[in-house]
């Protein structure tokens, strides 16, 4: 067993025949730095004819994912980033836009729901919100959150496959500064602000708390993503600890969080009705040009996390698996072999391992073993620092005592 595979939470519970199950699988941030836009352009192929054979280069840069997002029934991951056909330069450096084949890549790689709710959706200002939610649709992603409309910003996305019936929530707690300006006929955000933060247009606390509860009462099961934490903190502020708690009371089943581009805990509390809940606190990047310069850089690490969703015969549904899938960003400078690319990290330790295994009885190759060495290190740092934040109990509540036997990845349920 890996270091990583000792970080699984899996709750145990019976199963029968009538039972009926949909998985999940929930990514980090998606942020189009420019250098990340340059790896896909690098690589990017075409037929004899112009046709794009690999989305335009963002199939390489999220390929290595795809076995992953296609073992669930749901692949979600947040959207960082407005789409649009514009070509504008950057005007600041913390300024996104994306083009539509990097939306063309994630849903070639596997990927079902984008979720767009976080403190860039107005980079490219409302018509931004607009060209996004357009792309999204031309593309087939289905997605929750920044809206054309106030009614279609809060309007939750429900999924119902495999008879079972769930809906995702996305919020913001950021915005950037910006504001939703407009009218309710206007491109809208959905935001539940920080005191630090006032956002117009945004909701209360016990609004949003009333939004959970009424979507909860026409579903199996609500799964809130949101945008909140403080960036590059390992911990949760208390505010989002408190919120936590307060969505699974309201009826969520499970609360995913990103935006400190830095992994924060996952836990598994109870719920008031006796069930097992999840609150994932932040997943960190899915793929980001940040710490390019620190090849351990804890901006580097992310996590796929999967849920497995049990619908019993009778009575509500239940969380029955959580899988921790840690991945990393690998991220090599220079103009010859630039690369940007998120990995799955057991597999990068094996294949690393296999080649060390390799050298073992070559001479000359002294070079290299040194390196494959150091990097091996990495790795398996960057797997305990992992395992470390999906074993750590949500402050007030008792750690739960869960089985940690892992699956294989080709052990994974399929679709």
């Amino acid at each position: 067993m890996t270091p990583f595979a000792t970080g699984l939470l899996l709750v145990a519970l019976g199963a029968s025949p009538a039972e009926r199950r949909l998985t999940f699988v929930f990514g980090g941030d998606v942020i189009p730095h420019e250098p990340v836009k340059k790896v896909a352009k690098k690589h990017a192929r075409f037929a004899a004819d112009g046709t794009p054979l690999n989305d335009s280069g963002w199939g390489h840069v999220f390929g290595p994912l795809s076995p992953v997002f296609r073992a669930y029934d749901v692949a979600v991951v947040n959207l960082e980033t407005p789409v649009t056909r514009l070509e504008q330069r950057e005007v600041k450096e913390m300024l996104f836009n994306a083009p539509p084949e990097l939306l063309s890549g994630l849903k070639s790689a596997g990927v079902d729901v984008a979720t767009f709710a976080n403190n860039h959706c107005l980079d490219m200002h409302p018509e931004g919100i607009t060209s996004t939610r357009q792309l999204l649709d031309e593309v087939g992603l289905a997605t929750a959150g920044a809206g054309r409309t106030e009614a279609e910003a809060w309007t939750p996305l429900v999924i119902e496959k495999n008879g079972v019936r769930v809906a995702l929530i996305a919020v913001s707690r950021w915005l950037n500064k910006f504001h939703n300006k407009g009218g309710p006929l206007d491109p809208h955000v959905p935001v539940v602000p920080y005191l630090e933060e006032p956002i117009r247009g945004g909701r209360t606390l016990d609004e949003f708390f009333a939004h959970v509860r009424k979507t909860a009462a026409t579903v199996d099961a609500v799964i809130v993503v949101i945008h909140w934490g403080a960036e590059y903190v390992h911990e949760p502020l208390s505010h989002d600890r408190e919120l936590a708690r307060g969505l699974l009371e309201a009826g969520a089943l499970a609360v995913i969080g990103h935006h400190p581009h830095v992994l924060q805990p996952v836990t598994t509390p109870r719920l008031p009705d006796g069930r097992v809940g999840l609150v994932a606190f932040s997943l960190g990047n899915l793929v980001s040009n940040q710490d390019y310069d620190k090849a351990d850089g804890t901006k580097r690490d992310g996590l796929l996390l999967g849920v497995e969703l049990t619908k019993p015969k009778a009575g509500p549904v239940v969380i029955t698996k959580v899988t921790p899938v840690g991945i990393g960003t690998e991220n090599r400078t220079g103009t010859v072999r630039r690369n940007v690319q998120p990995v799955v990290l057991d597999e990068e330790v094996l294949a690393v391992q296999e080649r060390l295994a390799g050298l073992a009885q070559r001479a000359g190759a002294v070079a290299e073993r040194r390196q494959l060495e150091a990097r091996l290190s990495i790795l398996e740092t960057r797997q305990r620092r992992i395992a470390d934040m999906v074993r750590s109990p949500l402050p007030g509540t008792r750690a739960r005592s869960l089985s940690v036997a892992a699956a294989p990845m080709g052990a994974t349920p399929a679709r």
